[in-house]
């Protein structure tokens, strides 16, 4: 038996990576890299957004700030929860362990709200996170 795999425009209720491949990471890129409407990734006009971040074992917190790109304006900002002046970032602590060797408590996994928005973009430190994101309706 085949199983259905959204690939199409519109709800989906489970999240939906954004790469396109399951277990795939984001790029976490440079606010200065972001500039055209290409950048980052298309939300398909979902309304959630989920970010799981791993640490690469450095030895700080890594945070990364999300990003919203709406075409209306043709332009990229940090985005904020609704309502609030406080801009969207996750932030995951050193977890004092290589990567293979941490747990689930060693992650951070986040859902926030993106009604509205046509592409999201991650900005942070790339050798430091790595970076997964999906996007659903429900």
């Amino acid at each position: 038996m085949s199983v259905l795999r959204a690939t199409s425009w519109g709800r989906t209720r489970g999240p939906k990576t954004l790469v396109g491949v399951q277990g795939g990471e984001v790029d976490v890129v440079t606010e200065a890299s972001l500039d055209a409407v290409t950048d980052g990734y298309a939300t398909e006009n979902q309304r959630y957004l989920h970010v799981m971040l791993v640490d690469k074992n450095v030895s700080t917190a890594l945070t990364v700030t999300l990003y919203g790109y709406n075409h209306a304006f043709g332009k990229w900002a940090p985005l904020h929860a609704i309502g609030t002046d406080t801009a969207l970032t996750i932030t995951v602590a050193d977890s004092g362990t290589a990567e293979g060797s941490q747990s689930a408590d060693d992650r951070e996994l986040r859902t926030f709200e993106i009604v509205g928005v046509d592409r999201v973009a991650f900005v942070g430190t790339t050798a430091d996170v790595r970076c997964y994101a999906a996007c659903s309706t429900f």
